[in-house]
């Protein structure tokens, strides 16, 4: 069991390991965890005990070479299959996905382009729409400096969003165009570039999908997110806090409506080519408009986390979850 890792998630995914190695355990499996610091060093450490072995100072120091970071294969000698339980760059982005391919091991969740295609939400937007999901408008910016062009013909308010991150860190809504420039500042601090959305008045409505030992995708219910306020929206905070915004689970979502979001869910799955699990989430407008937001590849899997309950509500125990992930893992062996 991966955990930890060196990106603004590290938190995130200790959550969700800790309750995932204790729902394997009482499976019968046998768990080695192993987890990465935020300086990127791997350790053979129980998850609660990561902080205390994971040495300060570890960085690099001025006038230093760099250290190399990385993977250890000495820790997962005698494993017979990793469980990724990353969140974020350099964990669910596909560059741990590739290490494991290398070593020659099964591991549970996307492969390493549909991790990469998932994370890089500009190009999520292209091959997504591509297939015929509908998106989102989306504007990328590099650097302040383009902002005038960039969002030319965009009404406030704008939503923005580092390109390569998850759980809405490094997010912002903006109301305001003096507030844009700090807004894409904070969003570039987590990644090379922005990206800008208009932010639509809708639902935010998610779908889970996971893929079964035989190879069926199966989609969930909805789950909807109530947010209080206009200047609101559902940050990091509230999606692990436990405050702020709540997660109806199951969604109020017009019944109509249901079969299109499992379609449109189980289709961008399949056009990034993901496999194991995700959560898509969608915007839904007041006129039924239904829009791609993004898909998660690994999303948080603490046992209250939203796709473990997403799938709770549709039969799935958060423990049998975890099962049918190892056992959809194991069926594709090393890739």
């Amino acid at each position: 069991m991966l955990y930890g890792g060196a990106n603004s998630e590290h938190e995130v995914s200790v959550r969700s390991a800790r309750d995932a190695v204790a729902a394997l355990r009482g499976l019968g499996f046998v768990v080695r965890p192993v987890g990465i610091d935020r300086a990127g060093v791997w350790h053979a450490a129980e998850v609660d005990a990561l902080g205390a072995v994971a040495a300060p100072g570890q960085g690099q120091q001025p006038g230093q070479l760099r250290q190399l970071r990385g993977v250890r294969p000495e820790l997962w000698r005698g494993v017979d299959l990793v469980f990724p339980l990353l969140h974020g760059r350099y964990g669910e982005d596909g560059t741990v996905q590739g290490a494991i391919e290398l070593a020659g091991l099964p591991y549970v969740g996307s492969g390493v382009l549909a991790s990469a295609l998932a994370m890089d939400k500009a190009m999520t937007w292209r091959v997504a729409s591509a297939a015929g999901v509908p998106m989102v408008e989306t504007r990328v910016v590099d650097a302040v400096r383009t902002l005038p062009d960039a969002v030319r013909g965009l009404p406030l308010p704008l939503f923005v969003k580092p390109n390569r991150a998850g759980s809405s860190v490094g997010a912002s809504l903006v109301s305001e165009l003096d507030a844009l420039a700090p807004a894409v500042r904070t969003a570039l601090a987590h990644d090379t570039l922005a990206l800008v959305q208009p932010a639509v008045r809708a639902d935010e409505v998610s779908i889970g999908v996971y893929r079964t030992p035989g190879g069926a995708t199966r989609t969930t219910g909805p789950s909807r997110v109530t947010v209080a306020g206009d200047g609101a929206f559902f940050d990091y905070d509230g999606k692990y806090s436990g405050r702020g915004p709540a997660i109806e689970v199951p969604g109020r979502v017009d019944p109509a409506l249901i079969p299109r979001l499992q379609q449109l869910a189980a289709d961008a799955f399949r056009a990034i080519g993901a496999d194991g699990l995700a959560r898509v989430d969608f915007f839904v407008q007041q006129d039924g408009t239904v829009l791609l937001n993004e898909v998660n590849t690994m999303p948080g899997l603490t046992a209250r986390s939203h796709f473990p309950r997403l799938c709770a509500e549709a039969g799935l125990s958060y423990p049998d979850l975890l099962g049918t992930l190892v056992e959809r893992a194991v069926e594709l062996g090393p890739r």
